[in-house]
Parts: C-alpha cells; sequence; structure tokens
C-alpha cells in the first residue's frame, strides 16, 4: 500500500510499506505534528533540518514567532512521533547566575 503525504505546500511525500496498517501508521503520525506552539501561534510554521556530526538527522517544525521547535522522532521498532513545541535556550544562558552586584 502507498500513501502520499503532503506535508507543506513545497513538500509531498509517499510512504509505502508491505502492510498496509504500516503505511496508514507511518502517514498518519507525520501529519499529527503540534497544531499550537508554546507561545499560542498556530500559523506560517516551516519545516528544518540538520545533521551533527554523528550522522544524526533532525527533522523540525519552527514557529516563525518565537522560533521554537517540534521535533521529529523515530521509534526504534519503525514510526515516528511528536515532540512538543521548544525553545532553545543556549547552556550559557541557563547558567548565567545574577549576583545581585
Amino acid at each position: 500500500m502507498k500513501a502520499i503525504v503532503n506535508l507543506s505546500s513545497r513538500i509531498k511525500i509517499e510512504v509505502e510499506e508491505t502492510d498496509e496498517k504500516e503505511t496508514l501508521y507511518k502517514a498518519i503520525s507525520l501529519t499529527q505534528h503540534p497544531k499550537k506552539c508554546i507561545c499560542g501561534n498556530m500559523e506560517g510554521f516551516y519545516w528544518t533540518s540538520n545533521k551533527d556530526n554523528e550522522g544524526n538527522i533532525y527533522i523540525n517544525l519552527k514557529c516563525p514567532e518565537c522560533e521554537a521547535r517540534a521535533k521529529l522522532g523515530t521509534l526504534k521498532k519503525g514510526g515516528y512521533f511528536w515532540y512538543g513545541f521548544e525553545k532553545y535556550i543556549p547552556k550559557q544562558s541557563r547558567e548565567k547566575v545574577d549576583t545581585g552586584g
């Protein structure tokens, strides 16, 4: 079975598995991304991706209002799931402590 998934106006993918339920599971999982950002925005999300030095690939849906990202996760046994929107805070900013002076 084959399913065509429109992720955006510019991204259309085909999901094809030998098991029909697996095809539907993957196609549905990809389209069930968070619809509301932590800032309350519900429009204009766009896709980003990057690859780290170890070859891990990251697929994200990014909010244009606050730049928070919802990551696409991969299940060990196959398939996908979405994390909720999170805003990146650099480690340096987290470690700053107000000394009062």
